[in-house]
């Protein structure tokens, strides 16, 4: 396991992911022109400028597009919540994983109480998709979820907003047999590429298509000059561990493209090992790329700017605890995945090094996630790193950059 990697940013080779700012910038200024013409009374924080035939609207359109702020607004770093008088945020995510294990260590820990924040336990909606499509309709002012569904979500909703990262790895792993290894003649210790090679064939278990497991395969094959839509033979067995256990326990899979714990479960119990895995490094292109993160609507931020900033201080202070006090970590993520201390003992120190520092979210890692997201077939296009990650959001509430900006 590689600890302490530095992230690298991988070329960007592929033309559909550079995405030139100057569309972004003229999408949102037809966008105002539009706006304008119906109403030019209902533009918020500022006056129309007509310049050169194109209508510049108001502060708030242009919130994220160049990752900065009006400078006249609510400083959340000394404006703070009162814990005897909390507010409250509804707060939904697909799941509970290892992706956002720091909510959980926050709520138990008191993080959200302490910041001023009412958080009851995230609703659970099963999907990245149900995630978004609730904090679009308003159901739920903050969604726990995965970058694939925010870059999604921002291609047809200028108001999607990023506002800070839980893991700093993609969180899927190819699990086989030992009799896979034995015959095929790899181990986890063999290249990359042979690692690939040697599933060219196979029958392969995946959560179901266009999931984030189909597309590490239709990624790593890529890579290698294959495809694996036709040099692999895909299975769908849903989210269910014991059935993905089962299935490659029994030989009706010969390898599992599936979310932690699975690779944990097979190697403690002897039946195989984790052949690739993203989150130990194995892959060079995504070391250091953004996966969970939290997210909601420019909207919510501007109706609650000191709430959104106390929740994601209290997911950074949660962040620092798993970083810095493993015994008790691992004690919580026991008692959060609920799978005995030998694999949680073993989830942790998968998962650890790549729980994030702090919520803030670094062009590099976008710009890695971005390329992978593009080349594994998830997304077609990327948003601009400023117009989805709310920057400077999430630095005045850690306290960073220009004091007095409560920003986007």
């Amino acid at each position: 396991m590689q600890f302490n990697r530095q992230p690298v940013v991988a070329p960007e080779t592929n033309s559909r992911y550079r995405q030139p700012q100057d569309r972004d910038i003229e999408e949102l200024r037809n966008r105002g022109r539009r706006q304008f013409l119906v109403s030019a009374s209902a533009l918020t924080g500022g006056t129309a400028l007509l310049l050169g035939g194109a209508t510049w609207v108001s502060q708030q359109s242009f919130k994220g597009l160049f990752g900065s702020s009006p400078t006249t607004c609510t400083n959340t770093t000394t404006a703070k919540l009162s814990p005897s008088n909390p507010a409250k945020l509804t707060v939904c995510q697909g799941s509970n994983s290892i992706a956002f294990f720091p909510v959980y260590v926050a709520q138990q820990l008191g993080y959200f109480k302490a910041q001023g924040l009412n958080i009851a336990s995230p609703a659970i909606v099963n999907t990245g998709a149900n995630v978004v499509a609730a904090v679009q309709a308003n159901k739920y002012q903050i969604g726990n979820g995965l970058i694939t569904d925010a870059f999604s979500w921002s291609r047809s909703d200028s108001a999607a907003r990023v506002i800070g990262a839980f893991v700093n790895a993609y969180t899927v792993d190819i699990v086989v047999s030992n009799q896979f290894e034995a015959t095929m003649g790899v181990t986890a210790s063999s290249s990359l590429a042979d690692k690939v090679k040697s599933l060219k064939g196979k029958t392969i278990g995946i959560t179901g298509p266009g999931s984030a497991t189909q597309g590490l395969l239709t990624y790593l094959f890529r890579q290698q000059g294959m495809n694996a839509a036709t040099d692999t033979k895909q299975v769908s067995l849903g989210s269910s561990n014991a059935k993905a256990l089962a299935a490659l326990k029994n030989g009706t899979v010969d390898a599992l493209s599936f979310l932690p714990p699975i690779g944990q479960l097979v190697e403690t119990q002897g039946v195989g090992d984790i052949l690739i895995s993203p989150m130990r490094g194995d892959i060079p292109g995504l070391v250091g790329e953004v996966h969970a993160v939290m997210y909601t609507k420019q909207s919510t931020i501007d109706a609650n700017p000191l709430a959104i900033a106390a929740y994601i201080r209290a997911a950074g202070q949660a962040e620092a605890f798993i970083q810095s006090n493993p015994a008790e970590a691992k004690q919580f993520l026991n008692k959060y995945l609920n799978l005995g201390q030998a694999v949680t003992d073993a989830m942790y120190a998968a998962a650890a090094p790549d729980i994030a520092k702090t919520p803030q979210i670094t062009q590099a890692s976008y710009n890695i996630a971005g390329q992978f997201h593009v080349q594994a077939g998830l997304v077609n296009l990327i948003p601009s790193y400023n117009l989805l990650v709310a920057t400077s959001t999430i630095n005045s509430a850690l306290g960073i950059g220009q004091a007095g900006c409560q920003p986007s």
